[in-house]
């Protein structure tokens, strides 16, 4: 019996979609030696000017890849774990393949599978997908990795048995082993926000009505080409596994989607009622403490923890930093240290792994965890 990891990883890029993958593949790598990953592509999509060839090349890829995938599927013991990641990154058609290729291994062969949710479309993109078909791939799944709480009660709701649920909490937010953090320097209190991820429009409208009163960092990718408001400052797109974030003073990392500065909007903000988003971990990986919208999955988790704010406007940000003293901020950043040292280590995957295989009752993988 062994445990399997299908990586789907077909690019590398600047943004959530490609970390929080990557991250997940390479803590089991290091830290459950005796598991197998499993390369998806072994040949990678080719873009081309020419519609033809690139639609051929692509047939071709997807192809090969599945059949290759099903011959690896069809060679497994009985018992064996096979871990994938929700959505599986590829064409939908070539995604049902592969659940349909897992769910038949798991009734003639018996292998185990666990379903982990990176992001799910059923909320985010409501009311553009059936549900039904996400649910339905997951029901077959033995063990699924939620985010959080609350998108476990989605999936409650949404008839997936609760007794095969485990709850994620937090992605993790590996950091090369080379990183050197930036020191921060908090003497002089100067007041900061930081926003860091996607910039568009389309998902952060807000940060092109806002003027705040205190100094605000944007870091990321899409960027509008205007004029940013006075106190913004737009300092590029950095590797994240080498953040290099300004996290002097006393700064907040800030969580808030869509284009109203009263409320989170749009499919993006409603989603942060369900999701955990990876920025966080983001914040959390230097040691910075957050703000995140108080109806968000994550507030209790904040609040709980006592690393950062809860809001429901962002104009409560400026009382929070008229009252904030330099004891206080060091109290937060202390919780976000012990935070912190999880989310670079991988404790959070590690721990939702290790309640899998209990479940699974395999305690030879529960031991294999470093």
């Amino acid at each position: 019996m062994r445990f399997h990891v299908i990586n789907d990883l077909y690019y590398k890029d600047f943004h959530a979609g490609f970390k929080a993958r990557y991250d997940v593949y390479e803590i089991i790598k290091s830290d459950i030696p005796t598991s197998n990953t499993y390369n998806f592509y072994k040949v990678h999509l080719k873009d081309s000017k020419y519609r033809i060839r690139r639609i051929l090349s692509r047939r071709y890829a997807n192809y090969y890849n599945y059949l290759t995938f099903k011959k690896y599927i069809a060679e497994l013991d009985t018992n064996d774990v096979v871990l994938v990641l929700i959505p599986f990154e590829s064409l939908f058609n070539v995604a049902k393949a592969v659940y349909n290729s897992l769910y038949s291994a798991k009734i003639k062969r018996g292998i185990r599978i666990i379903m982990m949710i990176i992001d799910l479309d059923s909320i985010r993109r409501i009311g553009q997908i059936d549900p039904e078909n996400e649910i339905k791939y997951l029901d077959f799944a033995d063990i699924v990795i939620s985010q959080n709480a609350e998108m476990s009660k989605w999936l409650i709701s949404n008839r997936i048995n609760s007794a095969k649920i485990v709850n994620l909490d937090l992605f993790d937010f590996r950091l090369d082993p080379n990183y050197q953090a930036t020191t921060a320097n908090n003497e002089g209190l100067e007041k900061n926000i930081i926003f860091g991820g996607n910039l568009t429009p389309e998902k952060a409208e807000f940060l092109y009505k806002w003027k705040p009163n205190f100094k605000t960092k944007l870091y990321g990718i899409n960027l509008k080409q205007t004029q940013l408001p006075e106190n913004m400052e737009y300092l590029d797109v950095f590797n994240p596994s080498s953040p290099t974030m300004d996290v002097s003073g006393v700064s907040f990392g800030l969580v808030w989607e869509g284009d109203s500065l009263e409320i989170c909007t749009g499919l993006a903000g409603q989603y942060l009622k369900f999701s955990t988003p990876h920025k966080l971990s983001m914040y959390l990986s230097q040691g910075l403490p957050v703000i995140v919208w108080k109806k968000s999955a994550m507030a209790k988790f904040v609040e709980e923890n006592n690393i950062g704010y809860t809001i429901h406007s962002l104009s409560e940000i400026d009382e929070i930093f008229e009252k904030m003293t330099a004891q206080v901020y060091a109290d937060i950043k202390s919780n976000v240290q012990i935070i912190k040292e999880k989310v670079i280590h991988g404790e959070f995957l590690k721990t939702a792994l290790s309640k899998c295989f209990s479940k699974l009752n395999i305690p030879e993988l529960q031991e294999a965890i470093k």
